[in-house]
Order: C-alpha cells, then sequence, then structure tokens
C-alpha cells in the first residue's frame, strides 16, 4: 500500500519530468554556473520581496526608508546585505557562464535561439542591476539616473517611455521601483522559462571533442542533488559577504554633482565614456549586437577551443579589454561633463 501511495503521488506530481537522463559532465562546475544563477536569482527575488516591504518609492522617502531599514528593523542590514551581495554573484556567474558556452561553443547548431535569449536574459539582468542601483536614492542612484535620462533624451521617442514627461506628475523614481519589481521580473521570468525548456529540448550540449549524445549519463535529478549542494555553497558565500562587508548607501542626492562611479558590472562604460560621451548610447548596443551574432559569424562545426584560434583569441582579447576598462574607470576621475 505505502509503495502503491507513493507511485500514485510520483504520477500525479509529474515526477517523471526530472527522470529523464543528462550528461554525466553536468555535474561539474563549468556546467553548472547557469544553474548557480538561477539560484542567485532565486535568491535576489525572495529577498527583493522581503526589502519591498519597508521601501518607500518616492524621492523624498527613498533614501530614508533604505536607512530606516538598515539601522532600526531587525536583521535589516544582512538582508539588504544578502540582495546586494546575491546581484554580484549573479553578474559573475552569468559571465562565467556565457564564456563557458562560448568556449565549448554550446551555442553552435541547434542552440542558436538559446544563445539569443541568453543575450536578452544578460540585457535584462543589467537593466535590473541598473534599477536597482537608483532605488536606494543615494548620489551614487542619482547620478546613475541622470546619465540614463540624458541617454534617453538623446535617443529621442524611443526614450520618452524612460522620462518624467512620458507620465507628468508621478515620480520617475515610483515607475523605475515599478520596473525593478514586476515589469523586469517578469519578462526575465519568461526568458527563464524558454531558457530552461531549450536546454531540455536540444539537451546540454556536449563537452569539446565529443559529438551529440556521446558519453555517460546520469538521472535530472543526480543533477539536481549536485546544483543543491553548490546552491548551498554559493548561498554561504553571499551569507558571509553580508555579514563582513556592507553594502553602500550614502545620504540623500545633491542635485547637480557628479562625483561618484557607478557599480563595477557599469565601470567599463564609465571608462568609455571619459574617451567620447555617446559611448553612453553606443556601447551597450554594439555589445548586445556582437554577442547576438556569434552563431550567425561562426558557423563551422568545430566545438574544441583549442582548434578554434581565431573565436578563441577574440574570446580572450575581449576579455581582457572589458577587465583593463573595469580597472582604467574604477582609478580615473569622469573628464567629460554631460
Amino acid at each position: 500500500m505505502p509503495n502503491g501511495l507513493i507511485d500514485t503521488l510520483k504520477q500525479r506530481l509529474g515526477w517523471s519530468a526530472v527522470t529523464y537522463e543528462v550528461p554525466e559532465h553536468s555535474n561539474s562546475l563549468p556546467y553548472s554556473l547557469g544553474g548557480l544563477t538561477l539560484g542567485a536569482f532565486a535568491v535576489l527575488v525572495l529577498s527583493g520581496f522581503l526589502l519591498a516591504q519597508f521601501y518607500v518609492p518616492t524621492p523624498e522617502r527613498a533614501n530614508a526608508s533604505v536607512q530606516y531599514l538598515v539601522d532600526q528593523v531587525y536583521l535589516g542590514w544582512f538582508l539588504r546585505g544578502v540582495h546586494f551581495w546575491a546581484a554580484d554573484v549573479l553578474s559573475i556567474t552569468m559571465v562565467l557562464h556565457m564564456v563557458r558556452v562560448f568556449l565549448t561553443a554550446g551555442y553552435k547548431k541547434p542552440r542558436e535561439v538559446n544563445w539569443l535569449i541568453g543575450v536578452v536574459l544578460l540585457a535584462l539582468m543589467s537593466g535590473l542591476l541598473f534599477t536597482g542601483t537608483v532605488l536606494k536614492w543615494d548620489q551614487e542612484a542619482y547620478e546613475a539616473l541622470a546619465h540614463f535620462l540624458w541617454v534617453a533624451d538623446k535617443v529621442g521617442p524611443l526614450g520618452l517611455p524612460m522620462t518624467e514627461a512620458f507620465a507628468q506628475g508621478v515620480p520617475l523614481l515610483s515607475r523605475i521601483y515599478m520596473w525593478h519589481i514586476s515589469l523586469l521580473p517578469l519578462i526575465s521570468g519568461a526568458f527563464i522559462g524558454l531558457h530552461l525548456f531549450y536546454i531540455k529540448y536540444h539537451k546540454l550540449s556536449p563537452k569539446p571533442g565529443m559529438q551529440e549524445g556521446e558519453g555517460k549519463s546520469i538521472h535530472f535529478y543526480q543533477h539536481l542533488a549536485y546544483l543543491k549542494r553548490s546552491g548551498v555553497g554559493v548561498f554561504a558565500l553571499i551569507c558571509l559577504l553580508a555579514l563582513l562587508v556592507a553594502p553602500p548607501l550614502g545620504e540623500e542626492p545633491v542635485m547637480g554633482m557628479e562625483v561618484t562611479k557607478p557599480p563595477w558590472q557599469f565601470v567599463w562604460i564609465y571608462a568609455l565614456e571619459n574617451l567620447w560621451v555617446p559611448f553612453l548610447i553606443v556601447a551597450p548596443p554594439i555589445l548586445l549586437l556582437m554577442l547576438a551574432a556569434v552563431p550567425f559569424v561562426d558557423r563551422s562545426p568545430e566545438r574544441d577551443w583549442r582548434k578554434r584560434p581565431v573565436a578563441t583569441t577574440l574570446l580572450v582579447v575581449t576579455l581582457v579589454v572589458f577587465f583593463s576598462l573595469i580597472v582604467w574607470g574604477s582609478v580615473t576621475t569622469m573628464t567629460h561633463s554631460m
């Protein structure tokens, strides 16, 4: 009887959906970076829900509400730290995941569409990082928003929905809060679902030097167990960082000043802006278009990175350039004003 009940529950709960087989190499860190990114996103959603209970999305009270959370709410400082560091962990694992997919040619036939979905998710996560930076409404937030509004003004009608003129009488900060807690997460959730669907549909890409379907397989729930162990480790790291390093938080902004730098995820744009201010407009879309073009430019069947010298060299050069821009942007001051 107990076995019959268990079998019935498994059938009703769709247990068979996780009993399919996946390649054995899925239980390795490089091929689990996507799962760890998803785990960090889940931490962001849950911690963000709790943070939203204390946040007041108006310019007059936004910064004070965050200060109250940190100083007065029991473990509020820790909750904000978890949210902040989960965003940083997501940034790192997401980039490493894309690097791994590029190195192992996981974007090639038949997975081109999933690579494009990944590029869209990169843009959406960047949007969430930007809007989250603005919500604390300190000097860094104000200056980030000022740069954003400058771009929105320069792109004309396309930027109108992202300005105060689009909904006069409604604080722009309140609308940014709506984007951050509803619009962007909902769209991101839809694309994450698509991303997972195509991973299951096309299966995990083979290791370099192997053909589709070659190699040992394991049950998917064994991979879930591996992800659970890895996720616990990542969450422990996030909690440790939240305990040891407080996220930056300044006082209410002073309008008209430009004295801060953006979070490290956007410092590369800050460095390019020092060279030519319009890079603020052209650099992000150029980067996204270059990433989107990857599976259509590299059409060869070769997957081994050691036998793709041009692609590997381009990847290394790109990473070096971005790292250099981040370092340069971190040590230099703004030489242009908008």
